[in-house]
């Protein structure tokens, strides 16, 4: 018996650590790495306007909620990043990036520009 009392704290307290490097590389622990994914989701940003997979409005809308990250970034880090600041930076680098996945799937058949594209429904 005591040695089932002593081995269940260890097996829960290993079982904790192994799942605690996984989460932690998931979330931005520093302010470095927000600001690192903020400059990624820009670049993403432009290679889909590059690959024609979202529209120049789409890459434009998606730009200003990067531009608006940005500063909120500046402003926050001005004073230190607390858990919050991080928390809500991350949450809405995640609203971006869902958007972005979103503009990328939706099929508009983006050619470059914005024009509605003719797919021969000519209604005489």
């Amino acid at each position: 018996m005591r040695k089932f009392l002593f081995a269940a704290p260890l097996a829960l307290a290993a079982a904790a650590t192994l799942a605690t490097p996984a989460t932690a590389e998931s979330r931005p622990q520093n302010g470095v790495q927000v600001r690192q994914e903020i400059a990624q989701l820009d670049r993403q940003i432009d290679r889909a306007r590059a690959r024609h997979t979202i529209s120049v409005r789409e890459a434009a809308r998606l730009h200003g909620q990067v531009d608006r990250l940005e500063n909120l970034y500046a402003r926050y880090a001005r004073n230190g990043l607390t858990r919050a600041e991080l928390r809500t930076l991350d949450n809405r680098i995640d609203r971006v990036k869902r958007q972005l996945h979103v503009e990328r799937s939706d099929n508009n058949d983006h050619r470059g520009d914005d024009r509605p594209q003719d797919h021969g429904n000519d209604r005489r």
